[in-house]
């Protein structure tokens, strides 16, 4: 299964470059982590999963949503955790958009 898109800069549109994009399965007690992935010079990113990282014994899909944080991987950015896309596809594609003030 694959999850990507692209990261930009929600005023310019100019793409984000070297940010850490990090998906997750959203259940009810802990959410499982399926993989991270680096946005290169055009913002775009891609990460790449199976079902037995996500797939508990009634889930055959997940719930996915998105955590960027900055290029070290410590200062959280933005996320869709409130608003996860529910009973995902093979491939899910992802539009983000990151206000200038979060950037800074």
């Amino acid at each position: 299964m694959i999850v990507s898109g692209t990261v930009v800069e929600a005023e310019s549109g100019r793409p984000l470059e070297g940010l850490r994009v990090r998906a997750f399965d959203k259940d009810l007690l802990f959410d499982d982590d399926l993989g991270q992935a680096a946005t290169d010079a055009s913002g775009r990113f891609e990460i790449r999963f199976t079902e037995s990282q996500f797939r508990d014994w009634n889930e055959t899909a997940p719930d996915l949503y998105l955590r960027i944080f900055d290029a070290s991987g410590e200062r959280l950015l933005h996320s869709t955790e409130q608003t996860p896309r529910t009973g995902a596809l093979v491939h899910e594609r992802f539009e983000v958009r990151i206000p200038g003030a979060a950037l800074r």
